[in-house]
């Protein structure tokens, strides 16, 4: 079987399992304390307006910037300063400290096509999951299934008021908050440092998995667990793949900006709010859609397997 990762030139210079996990543990527990930190300065420690159910007009700007700037300084910038402590070289954007994150030059556009095909493909079943949690565990569940729900309508009420956007610069700007950044910040973290660093303790297969775990556990939504670990084994293992951290960017920006785009049409429309569950998961045609998506992401998976890999690109 063809191994994930071709040599790892830095494997030596890795955190072993347990510093990867502590570190890890850190930046999550760092990242809302930042994010309140940073409201608190801003705003000279108000708390008008905060809600997560309505967010005043005049604070979006203020909060944009709080998301922006904590993904950046929690998530981004320490992993640039710790690949160049890894790699010995004091800047963070040096050849040799890019590399170790799996940022390098011989991008392949070819591979980022192919994978952003693939998340499109993963979105039927992805909504399938959810639908059948929603219809069935959550309401087996009674009052913790009933919380789970109330704590999604929250935060799609609060990144729905954070997307907001009634002029072309505003909208921009959201779309760099929500898209870029956590595309950018993200993937540098779990991809970049943590997959990378773990498959050098426990393997390129456990290494994805674990990561695209962990990946969903810090967004911090029980209802939408399942869907974002499924999300992360696919760019983890995509990233395996080609070995070229700018594909998972690309993947995970294309999936922030298409839910951004249907937000905003569901926002302004409403016909996709016309489509409940129980309309969509009782039609043929619907489940039909499903299986030709997921055979087509298994070919499309396939083709990685064979035809992208580091060995290749190198």
């Amino acid at each position: 079987m063809q191994a994930f990762f071709s040599p790892d030139l830095f494997a030596a210079r890795r955190l072993s399992f347990l510093a990867n996990t502590f570190f890890l543990i850190g930046v999550m527990v760092l990242y809302p304390l930042a994010g309140a930190v940073l409201f608190a300065l801003i705003n000279g420690g108000g708390e008008a307006g905060a809600s997560l159910l309505h967010i005043e007009r005049s604070m979006l700007p203020s909060i944009r910037l709080i998301q922006a700037v904590g993904q950046i300084v929690v998530l981004g910038l320490p992993v640039l300063l710790l690949a160049g402590w890894h790699t010995g070289r004091k800047n963070p954007f040096s050849v040799e400290s890019l590399a170790f994150l799996g940022i390098r030059r011989d991008f392949n556009i070819g591979a980022a096509a192919l994978a952003v095909v693939g998340i499109f493909l993963l979105q039927p079943l992805l909504y399938t999951i959810t639908s059948l949690q929603d219809l069935y565990l959550w309401r087996a569940l009674g009052a913790a299934g009933s919380e789970v729900v109330r704590q999604r309508e929250m935060m799609e009420s609060f990144i729905g008021e954070l997307a907001l956007a009634s002029t072309v610069p505003e909208f921009l700007m959201v779309t760099f908050v929500l898209a870029v950044v956590p595309a950018v910040c993200e993937e540098l973290l779990f991809r970049g440092y943590i997959q990378q660093n773990y498959s050098r303790s426990m393997g390129p297969g456990g290494a994805v998995l674990l990561t695209g775990c962990v990946f969903a556990f810090f967004h911090l939504s029980a209802a939408n667990l399942v869907p974002l670990a499924l999300l992360g084994w696919y760019i983890g293992y995509i990233y395996s793949k080609t070995g070229n951290l700018a594909v998972p960017f690309c993947v995970h920006f294309v999936n922030n900006f298409a839910a951004l785009l249907l937000l905003l049409v569901t926002e302004q429309g409403g016909r996709v709010r016309e489509l409940k569950p129980e309309f969509l998961l009782g039609a043929v045609w619907w489940w039909m859609i499903v299986v030709v998506s997921v055979v087509l992401l298994l070919m499309v998976i396939r083709r990685f397997s064979r035809d992208f890999s580091p060995e290749g690109d190198n």
